[in-house]
């Protein structure tokens, strides 16, 4: 009987703040199944999702709070896209068997699926934490912080007491499948510019030979101007002048030998763009400090980040009594 008064403010307390299945009368029209009962199925389902993240930043955190909370608590914070959260709790008393019936009976069914999600970080961090909160806290305490994509967590609870009834029964009954999902974290680049200057002073020299192109007759003119006076022949400049040189073979008597300097000198300056290294890169950092301290009761904590995490606090606990069968009830 220890166990069982030990349980007892933890079972009314969550009594107060959660719907038991539970009626009867003295004429033994009993409840559900004949006694008390409390049921919870659950599904989470996450399926066929695409995610890109760039630069996004994520931060769910819970700071000093729920201190000295009592009875039922549930807390759910989530930052990113698509997380799911849940905290349930089923509570079944059958106090005397003339008054509640014969059993108690709570149960919970969770299942949590996550397939075929696509999810693409590119520089950015998750943060989830908890912090100087649910201190001195008792009774059934859950709490779920999430930070990015995809995450699913539970909490879940079931109590089935009897105690003078024949049978107390309490069930959780939990499925997670994670399959074919793709994650992707990549840390983007970060460009920046260099300053430069270019000086240039060069110098060089050429050689050559130059050649006139075609045969050319220039005319020779008499007077004080031209063409004022009067034409009094010309001379050729062609491949049949005497002393001609006709280099090329196209032409012409005049060729010339050419040698030279040539200088160049100049400056620039200015800036080129260079990858100067990498945006932070994906961080997932989650978190539990200066939590939690004296907390009595079921305590069930749940803290992720990043992506495509499942996680699931369950407690089932069923109360009966030794002395049922000796009472004959």
């Amino acid at each position: 009987m220890k166990t069982q008064f030990m349980l007892k403010p933890l079972v009314f307390a969550l009594a107060a703040v959660l719907s038991a299945g539970v009626y009867a009368d003295r004429n033994n029209n009993y409840g559900p199944e004949k006694g008390g009962n409390a049921s919870i199925v659950d599904s989470q389902n996450n399926h066929d999702n695409l995610v890109r993240n760039e630069g996004t930043v994520n931060d769910a955190s819970v700071s000093g709070s729920l201190g000295g909370a009592s009875g039922n608590v549930g807390v759910n914070v989530a930052a990113g896209d698509n997380n799911q959260q849940a905290n349930a709790g089923a509570i079944a008393v059958a106090d005397a068997h003339w008054v509640f019936g014969a059993a108690a009976s709570a149960n919970i069914d969770v299942d949590q699926t996550a397939r075929n999600n696509t999810l693409r970080n590119f520089s950015v961090p998750n943060t989830a934490s908890l912090t100087d909160s649910a201190n001195n806290a008792s009774g059934n305490v859950g709490i779920n912080i999430a930070a990015g994509n995809y995450n699913q967590q539970k909490n879940d609870m079931a109590i089935g007491v009897s105690e003078t009834a024949y049978a107390a029964n309490a069930g959780v009954n939990v499925s997670q499948v994670s399959k074919n999902n793709v994650t992707k974290n990549n840390a983007t680049l970060d460009y920046g510019s260099v300053a430069v200057s270019l000086s240039m002073n060069a110098q060089g020299s050429y050689s050559g030979q130059s050649d006139q192109i075609g045969n050319v007759y220039p005319d020779i003119w008499t007077g004080s101007s031209h063409p004022n006076g009067r034409a009094d022949g010309h001379f050729d400049l062609d491949t049949a002048t005497q002393g001609g040189s006709d280099l090329n073979g196209d032409g012409g008597a005049l060729a010339f030998n050419e040698a030279g300097t040539l200088g160049l000198a100049g400056s620039v300056t200015g800036s080129i763009p260079v990858v100067a290294g990498f945006l932070s890169p994906v961080t997932n950092t989650a978190s539990i400090s200066g939590s939690l301290n004296g907390a009595s009761g079921n305590v069930g904590v749940n803290v992720s980040a990043g992506g495509g995490n499942q996680q699931s606090n369950s407690l089932a606990v069923a109360v009966g009594c030794t002395a049922c069968a000796a009472s004959g009830e």
